[in-house]
């Protein structure tokens, strides 16, 4: 992923961690549909799936950070 002169680290960081959270949603999600035997999720389901997608965000933040800064160093 490319970026312009322009663009902070911290620009740069929030466009890498939406990537991560995406990814880890999508799991989370699947997960959730396997677990359930496809049934879409009520209210407390789609609230138990966000907490898992921010303590998953949460316990990967430090890697995606340094995936993040090494990626911005190559790409200086």
């Amino acid at each position: 992923m490319g970026h312009s002169d322009e663009w902070t680290f911290a620009d740069y960081f929030k466009q890498e961690q939406a990537v991560f959270r995406g990814m880890i949603s999508a799991a989370v999600a699947l997960r959730w549909m396997i677990e359930h035997d496809f049934e879409l999720p009520d209210d407390a389901g789609l609230k138990q799936m966000e907490a898992e997608v921010n303590r998953e965000l949460c316990e990967a933040w430090g890697e995606i950070f340094s995936l993040a800064v090494l990626k911005w160093r190559d790409g200086q």
